[in-house]
């Protein structure tokens, strides 16, 4: 990989990045202009003109510029933060030239249209209400206004009566003031073999200079602050708020070690004292939030709000060890390794690793400067990490807590102010025969390939070279549609417990080596399969594959975390109550997959939960091991004859199984059904669909391609619904596509003033599908979106483990993939324009999940 920084003659600052063979690539557009310049009357403004770039330009007006870059299957969009604005495109890299141009032409010759105001201020404020209704979002918001000062004490999307008033002139004055030479960057990264073309493209645009932005000290307040609000949940969120130093200050990296020692992951001191051994929180996190100058320390943690006594205790009793005992080398260089560890597994996506340069940028001014961070985290000491963390506590602290609503706040309010102290207290504490081995081989991919290990166990295989990184996956046939009402969910809790240790290694001393590797090993369960998960690095590969293998042949369930992880669903069964388009989902899966197991909830009911028992968990994962076909999965960088040994070895005990064919259960869906489910909210969650067909049928390959052409920000869908009418921030298909049954339908999320013309507009565009069909040309465009779409959603090792897995567990083939789509690439209009008749001539179920009044 090739970086290279120019300024080019038309003085903008371009950053190429060249990976050779790189099927994808990704243009993006920096600018150092985000809320924190904002004043007080045009609050939002930089988000919402964020959204006016997306317009289009003279030569590219409205949804064509979006049009142009989906039709090549590339994706388009942007986002605002605190410091800066991102526009980018990833793209095939056929397509780079095309993508630059289109970038560039939209952020240098935006039209910002009078007539395209009013209606994205109705979107913005969809955004805005939806933000309302998230309770993390708008926990983030209190917290914002409690204890940050200056540009950074308002929301990134503005204030209701600045988004409802956003003028033409407000969006070019901001433009104006902040879009310039001085504060872009533009990165393109992919194979840059015609990179001179590329440089002919970008100068034929022109950017105007200015003054660069200047950003004043990020500081918290001064004065603590203890903030209690309550929301619409069950359970308390608590974040802890302490003032960082900028990120390239000398002893920035030895804080942030210190805080992810404290609280990064399920070996750190707070997750094992207030997570794993007492269950007193649901989970608790450690992070430092980094803006152009200066930065925040945060930790957050989840609990019923009736342990805050028991958790401030607990929690000041651990930071109190720490401060007098310091942190053990294992520790630190557990944490030194896992961040290290999440730059490696950046670059095996061409476009987080361009985005990762760009940040930079945007942060300080320096591409480099996430490496120069990374050396800092390497050196720094025992004592500085030690040191570190008594620098934090004696930061002004800033208390926000989120409650369930109707809780008395006058005690939780004593409560946290009492904990302030006890912080402010606590600072003080301190001081060949390989060749021979029958492979199934694939056509279209000649990285991977099958072997049979012995009878109804396989290894899929497949080599990438890119980085020193692996992922190992073990699949059985299970999950969801092999269970019934009395025992849902019994495969998700297993799955959640198969990572608590097994015969001869404890939790205890897995986790901490996991975690001092920069690994992750976890168990999954979905609706056919159900299995494990290991993500490490090469250089790791023998100490890890040995806890995958000891973990899912002889794992053992204690009691005590058998007991948290069943509080911890329950607790999150309980939250869905309140979560409107989970219950509309929920319903709607009710209604297409009616009887079938996929009607269930993945993680069960309170009443099948509470059934289940250690033993009897152990019982359904011996059996899936000892009856049911297995495929093992490895995508990584070590050679075939390594991995192949390695797997013949691991699975020596396991007996051959001969593999039978199951019984499909076909699901028997309703149609022309509704639900209306009382939530008082601003927006109502809005499911209009029906049953489908299962994975394998040519039917479902054609929803598969109506779903691209109704996505993306130049469809009918996003612009009729969105952008002409205004009535939601966010609509979308749904296609479910599984080995029994299968749905599809329309989600849409809007206000409740606006529901009914919510529902006409989706049914409209359903009904125009059933009466007009589409376009030949747009049929065309359909392939190619999709050939785009699938270059650049496979690119990592754990996209390629997932792409292949499945098929093969199932019998459908290597292939099977592939084989669709070709099949998408030869469909025949005819076929297709019959296919839309017949499908959307259906009666559709509609779930609301809102106000009923």
């Amino acid at each position: 990989m090739k970086i290279d920084q120019v300024q080019l003659d038309n003085e903008l600052n371009t950053l190429f990045i060249h990976s050779p063979g790189c099927s994808a690539g990704t243009v993006q557009m920096w600018f150092r202009a985000g809320s924190a310049l904002e004043k007080h009357d045009n609050q939002g403004i930089a988000h919402f003109l964020e959204h006016m770039f997306f317009k289009g330009t003279p030569k590219r007006p409205g949804p064509q510029l979006a049009h142009d870059i989906e039709s090549y299957g590339g994706e388009v969009n942007a986002f605002t933060s605190f410091d800066y604005t991102c526009y980018y495109i990833n793209t095939p890299s056929l397509f780079m030239d095309k993508s630059v141009d289109i970038l560039l032409d939209m952020v240098a010759n935006p039209l910002f249209g009078q007539e395209d105001i009013p209606s994205e201020r109705q979107v913005v404020f969809e955004e805005y209400r939806r933000a309302m209704d998230n309770p993390s979002q708008y926990n983030f918001i209190q917290l914002q206004k409690a204890s940050f000062e200056n540009g950074y004490a308002h929301p990134i999307l503005g204030r209701e009566d600045t988004i409802l008033n956003f003028s033409q002139e407000q969006v070019k004055s901001f433009r104006e003031q902040f879009y310039n030479l001085e504060n872009a960057l533009l990165v393109v990264a992919g194979d840059l073999k015609d990179r001179a073309e590329l440089e002919k493209k970008i100068r034929s645009f022109r950017l105007p200079h200015g003054q660069k932005s200047e950003f004043g000290p990020f500081t918290i307040k001064e004065k603590e602050s203890v903030n209690v609000h309550d929301k619409d949940i069950r359970q308390a969120t608590l974040t802890l708020c302490l003032q960082s130093p900028n990120y390239n200050h000398e002893k920035a990296a030895a804080e942030d070690l210190a805080i992810n020692c404290l609280a990064h992951g399920e070996t750190s001191r707070f997750y094992q004292a207030l997570v794993a051994k007492t269950s007193l929180c649901n989970g608790i996190a450690g992070s430092t939030m980094y803006f152009a100058n200066g930065g925040v320390h945060m930790i957050k943690m989840s609990f019923p709000v009736e342990n805050l006594s028991k958790v401030s205790k607990l929690f000041m009793s651990t930071l109190n060890d720490v401060l007098v005992n310091g942190f053990t080398p294992e520790e630190i260089t557990k944490i030194k390794n896992q961040y290290i560890s999440s730059k490696i597994y950046e670059r095996e996506s061409i476009e987080s690793y361009a985005f990762s340069l760009g940040h930079g940028f945007a942060q300080s001014g320096n591409i480099f400067c996430e490496d120069e961070f990374i050396e800092k985290i390497r050196a720094a000491s025992t004592d500085e990490v030690w040191s570190g963390i008594e620098k934090v506590v004696r930061q002004t602290s800033h208390f926000t807590l989120q409650v369930p609503k109707g809780t008395k706040m006058e005690p939780l309010e004593k409560e946290l102010k009492k904990w302030q102290g006890e912080l402010k207290k606590a600072a003080t504490k301190t001081k060949s025969k390989f060749s021979k081995i029958k492979q199934l081989t694939s056509t279209h991919d000649s990285a991977v390939k099958v072997v049979e290990l012995k009878p109804g166990i396989k290894l899929i295989y497949r080599q990438n070279k890119l980085t020193p990184t692996f992922v190992m996956h073990a699949y059985m046939k299970g999950g969801q549609s092999v269970e019934t009402a009395k025992n849902a969910g019994i495969h998700h809790l297993s799955s959640r417990l198969l990572t608590y240790g097994y015969k001869g290694m404890g939790y205890e001393k897995l986790k901490n080596e996991l975690e001092s590797l920069s690994s992750s090993l976890n168990g999954f369960s979905g609706k056919n399969a159900y299995g494990m998960t290991l993500h490490g690095q090469t250089k790791d590969f023998e100490r890890l594959s040995h806890h995958f293998f000891g973990t899912l042949l002889t794992p053992e369930i204690p009691k005590k975390f058998f007991d948290h992880e069943k509080k911890v669903i329950l607790r999150a069964l309980d939250n869905q109550k309140e979560d409107a388009m989970k219950q509309a989902f929920k319903a709607f899966y009710k209604m297409v997959f009616n009887q079938h197991a996929y009607s269930l909830d993945l993680a069960g009911t309170p009443e099948t939960i509470k059934t289940f028992s250690p033993m009897g968990l152990q019982k359904v994962h011996a059996g899936l091991l000892k009856n049911s076909e297995l495929i093992f999965t490895y995508c990584g960088d070590l050679d075939f004859s390594v991995v192949h040994h390695h797997f013949m070895e691991a699975t020596k005990n396991l007996k051959p199984r001969t593999p039978g064919k199951k019984t499909l259960k076909k699901a028997k869906g309703l149609v022309g059904k509704t639900a209306n489910l009382e939530f008082k909210r601003e927006q109502t969650q809005i499911v209009i669909g029906a049953p489908a067909y299962p994975i394998g049928n040519k039917e479902d390959l054609y929803l598969k391609m109506i779903t691209a052409h109704l996505s993306g920000q130049s469809s009918e869908l996003f612009v009729d619904v969105r952008d002409r009418k205004g009535l939601c921030y966010s609509v979308s298909p749904i296609h479910v596509s599984a080995l029994e049954a299968g749905c599809w339908g329309i989600y849409i999320g809007s206000g409740h003033d606006k529901t009914e013309a919510a529902i006409e507009a989706i049914l409209g565009i359903l009904n125009n599908l059933r009466d007009h069909g589409i376009k030949r040309e747009e049929f065309e465009r359909i392939k190619t979106m999709i050939d785009g779409q699938n270059l650049l959603g496979i690119q990592t090792n754990e996209d390629y483990a997932q792409f292949y897995s499945i098929p093969v567990l199932h019998g459908l083939g290597l292939d099977f993939p592939h084989k669709n789509n070709d099949q998408i690439r030869s469909a025949k209009y005819e076929d297709f324009q019959a296919f839309l008749k017949k499908f959307f001539s259906k009666k559709w179920n509609i779930v609301q999940a809102g106000r009923n009044d």
